[in-house]
């Protein structure tokens, strides 16, 4: 069971790095043809340090997450080896690693908020102009 759960979460894992270099691509683009205006310095160093911190914490995330899919698959080559003891441990260290992993993909979708809520924000304060 824990060898399906791990592929799938690789899979989200990598489906929001994705997605998030897509937006890092298109702002680019958008920037350069000036269809993207930032108000000042500020909105735009907001911005490049949320894609930075996101960029960072799912690059940690994906490499927890298949660091821990190796725990797995050797945790389950030494239990067929008859190495129990060890292939316990190793289990062990794949249960960290998911932990971790899972810890650290919340904290981007925590940034991730910030960001969406920023944007709310810019879009509320638009009101009067409609």
């Amino acid at each position: 069971t824990m060898f399906f759960a791990c592929t799938i979460y690789i899979t989200l894992v990598i489906a929001r790095y994705a997605t998030l270099a897509k937006l890092i691509r298109d702002s680019r683009a958008n920037i350069e043809n000036h269809n993207l205006k930032f108000n000042n310095q500020d909105e735009y160093s907001f911005h490049i340090s949320h894609y930075e911190k996101r960029l960072r914490l799912l690059r940690y995330t994906l490499y927890l997450s298949l660091f821990g899919g190796i725990a797995l698959c050797a945790s389950l080559l030494f239990l067929l080896m008859k190495f129990a003891i060890i292939s316990s441990f190793i289990f062990g260290l794949h249960l960290i690693l998911v932990l971790f992993a899972l810890i650290t993909l919340v904290y981007e979708l925590a940034v991730s908020f910030e960001a969406l809520t920023e944007h709310l924000e810019i879009m509320r304060s638009w009101k009067d102009k409609f």
